[in-house]
């Protein structure tokens, strides 16, 4: 499917979301902010020009660096896992102590919009961003994209005389058993969309199927996504199924490694930016959102963690830009409500994982 028609098929679903929920009147009305000309979008910053955030993202401290120099806002952070973020908003929901909640699984933006703990806010600037990557009623929008793809130790491969893989349909091959190594779908956000991705991309009929010759090559799972990228490093695995398999080339010049985009669908998830429900710097917070998203916050989110951005912007060198990417309209909503489902059919078919 090419970029626009991923375009057309997003816009489909968002807007049977969107008219689901004013038939429910079920949405907040997000707040309007004016064409933006700058990265502040033209707002006035708040009287205290601070702003408070819990970061799930690489890099942050850069971050927080470069945005000050561009607005004169001083950033107080704290850096923190997407569960114990949405843990402290839960407990924190009648006296917030933080204005933005930034980087992390889109998921868990998701379940803090339904709990109430974000407010709507559509940047001017979220006019670059697909459609895919944002809430449509404003409560998030992705900043950038985690990628799923395959990281090759080029010299193991070598030694054990094996051909490239370039699709998802190669790693079924008997001839790379025992040198694919992955995360567990039960702990690992990656290795869950890897397993539901395949079931959207092939039907779950044909998606477990491959799964079963999958998984037949893969002795043991990793804890983390993290994890199968250290051992393709290592050298102790020829092939990891990683999220941003290019990282590793980048932060290793000096080592052998091929980064694998899939052919046959690139899986990827939106990281988002939120803005906390009851926050004490709501201008601050919106001229972070804007900034985040032009293409000067683009950037430099880029150089702090490199990662495909959201939008158009020129990538650094090593990043992939969103358009040589052959993405998957992956429904992460869908799949994340089908997690249980999913996972117990895992456990049953691969008990040697338990």
């Amino acid at each position: 499917m090419n970029h626009r028609n991923r375009v057309v098929v997003f816009l489909l679903v968002f807007v049977i979301t969107a008219l689901g929920l004013a038939a429910c009147g079920g949405a907040a009305t997000p707040t309007a902010a004016p064409p933006a000309d700058t990265a502040s979008g033209g707002l006035q910053p708040d009287a205290e020009k601070v702003l408070n955030m819990y970061v799930a993202y690489g890099g942050p401290d850069i971050i927080a660096q470069k945005f000050e120099q561009a607005t004169g806002i001083k950033v107080e952070l704290l850096t923190m896992s997407s569960g114990e973020v949405l843990t402290r908003l839960q407990a924190e929901k009648a006296n917030p102590q933080t204005d933005v909640w930034f980087g992390g699984g889109s998921d868990a933006f998701i379940q803090a919009k339904e709990e109430g703990l974000t407010q709507p806010y559509l940047s001017p600037n979220a006019a670059n961003v697909d459609p895919a990557f944002l809430d449509a009623d404003g409560y998030w929008t992705g900043v950038s994209l985690v990628v799923v793809g395959l990281l090759v130790n080029d010299d193991r491969l070598v030694d054990k005389n094996l051909p490239l893989p370039k699709a998802w349909a190669d790693l079924a091959d008997p001839v790379y058993k025992d040198e694919l190594i992955a995360s567990n779908p039960t702990t690992s956000g990656t290795a869950y969309t890897t397993v539901s991705g395949v079931l959207q991309i092939m039907g779950e009929e044909k998606g477990w199927d491959y799964l079963d010759k999958l998984y037949a090559n893969i002795p043991y799972l990793e804890k983390s996504g993290s994890g199968p990228a250290q051992k393709a490093l290592t050298g102790e695995f020829a092939i990891g199924i990683v999220p941003d398999p290019h990282n590793s080339p980048l932060a290793n010049p000096d080592a052998n490694l091929t980064d694998v985009f899939p052919s046959d669908g690139v899986l990827a998830w939106p990281s988002p930016v939120a803005i906390v429900a009851g926050a004490k710097h709501p201008n601050n917070s919106k001229i972070f959102v804007d900034w985040a998203l032009s293409p000067e916050g683009q950037k430099v989110l880029m150089e702090a963690s490199p990662r495909v951005p959201v939008t158009d912007v020129e990538t650094i060198a090593g990043v992939p830009s969103l358009q040589e990417l052959n993405l998957v309209a992956y429904d992460y909503r869908m799949w994340g409500a089908e997690r249980d489902r999913v996972i117990e059919e895992f456990g049953k078919r691969y008990p040697q994982y338990q």
